[in-house]
């Protein structure tokens, strides 16, 4: 009975997710008359790369951003390197970037490489000391509070259409300091990327179209006690902040791991909007089950972190909901980890029950219904081509990824609580890719 519940639930659940993606697949961007045309007169977007132990990936991002400079797509690209990363058995991304930036002198001004002394054990350090860069740089769009600041990772390949789509929001929605770009996450494509990273790839992209975009698009008004209180955030990639906003802050949140996450619960907390992109920033996902494992585990302990969040903005002066409301907003916001760590056990454990009663021979018919619903329940994503990957994969090969990554993406709740409860241990010094 109790497995047949589950797997009632489990359908209305993929069924509900599977509305949504195709809603998602479906929305437009405002349109922009001329994707090449800047941003409005005095106005100033300036992308901001931190990168650490990115050596494999360097200039392969010099060639990505040089490309979109020169469409004047935007105004300057800042890549951060950090004194974290030390010389090894070879030379380190910052080495590795100088020596393809000088390729091309002209770009001095536009395509900026800057080196972070300060060894902080969080990329904010990074992040700010470019916001401090473009202040300086762009001070008359920073005075007017018309200077915004991009962020992305070193394996983010944001679509054409990124900036244009950027402008027309800006345009329409004056009042709103921040946006999330969606994101389509894909299989890297060099040596080691297996069957896990294409399931994940899938699964990623799927949890983003389905949850994502309602939370973000019911949660924005901000009109109602369920509005202020829908768990979402921002991502740390395909970000858009006005610097006045990170003013009102005091910057990049340092106060734990996940900046991304961090600074979309401040503005929740605050009572910020955060408005939707539709284009999408290219991202890799890891390339092997372990790799998986350490990304899922730091982002898990993110997501960990709110009721610090919530402290910080008290203290701060920044909390703009009641305390009931970010009660509710925290308990929306801890079941997603919960739910996350729990979901493979419970779905592997009904399905174990019901194939024993299976064989056993009772119920068969039901029994047999109930089997093949949750063992349907991890591929059906996988059914689905949710995102156009750089090498054309089959259902066959979605479904095999999705089998192989997702119970993967479960074990990794475990480490990230026991990290959570132990204090110390907020994340690697390096998710990797």
């Amino acid at each position: 009975m109790g497995a047949g519940v589950l797997a009632m639930c489990l359908v209305t659940r993929r069924a509900w997710e599977w509305r949504q993606v195709r809603r998602s697949r479906s929305l437009a961007a405002l349109p922009v008359q001329d994707r090449g045309e800047r941003f409005a007169v005095g106005r100033r977007l300036v992308c901001v790369v931190p990168m650490f132990q990115e050596t494999d990936l360097a200039e392969e991002t010099v060639r990505f951003w040089r490309q979109l400079l020169r469409r004047q797509a935007l105004d300057a690209v800042v890549l951060v390197t950090t004194a974290k990363e030390s010389e090894g058995a070879g030379p380190t991304t910052h080495t590795v970037l100088r020596q393809a930036l000088r390729d091309d002198p002209a770009e001095k001004g536009t395509l900026v490489l800057l080196h972070c002394q300060e060894p902080f054990p969080y990329r904010a350090a990074q992040l700010d000391l470019a916001v401090e860069w473009a202040r300086e740089q762009f001070s008359p769009a920073a005075q007017v509070n018309d200077l915004w600041i991009g962020v992305y990772n070193a394996d983010s390949r944001p679509q054409d259409e990124t900036f244009g789509e950027l402008r027309a929001q800006i345009a329409a929605a004056p009042g709103v300091r921040l946006f999330q770009q969606l994101v389509d996450y894909v299989v890297p494509d060099r040596p080691g990327s297996g069957r896990v990273a294409c399931g994940n790839a899938v699964l990623q992209t799927w949890w983003t179209l389905s949850h994502y975009v309602s939370r973000n698009t019911h949660g924005r008004p901000g009109d109602s006690l369920w509005s202020r209180t829908v768990p979402y955030s921002t991502f740390g990639h395909g970000e858009f902040i006005r610097s006045d906003f990170l003013d009102l802050i005091g910057g990049f949140p340092r106060y734990a791991y996940a900046d991304g996450l961090l600074l979309g619960w401040v503005a929740r907390l605050a009572g910020e909007p955060i408005g939707l992109l539709v284009s999408r920033d290219i991202a890799e996902v890891p390339r092997t089950a372990h790799d998986l494992v350490l990304q899922q585990t730091a982002w898990l302990r993110g997501l960990l972190n709110f009721s610090i969040t919530a402290r910080w903005c008290r203290a701060r002066g920044l909390l703009r909901l009641s305390e009931w409301e970010v009660r509710l907003l925290r308990l929306r916001h801890l079941v997603i980890p919960v739910a996350w760590g729990i979901s493979t056990a419970v779905v592997t454990a009904g399905l174990a029950v019901e194939v024993h009663r299976v064989i056993r021979g009772r119920s068969a018919a039901h029994d047999l219904a109930t089997v093949a619903t949750l063992a349907v329940y991890p591929v059906l994503p996988g059914l689905v081509a949710t995102t156009a990957q750089q090498h054309a994969t089959s259902p066959v090969r979605r479904v095999a990824g999705v089998l192989a990554s997702w119970p993967v993406e479960g074990l990794a709740f475990w480490p990230a609580l026991d990290g959570h409860l132990r204090r110390g241990r907020q994340a690697p010094a390096k998710t990797p890719r």
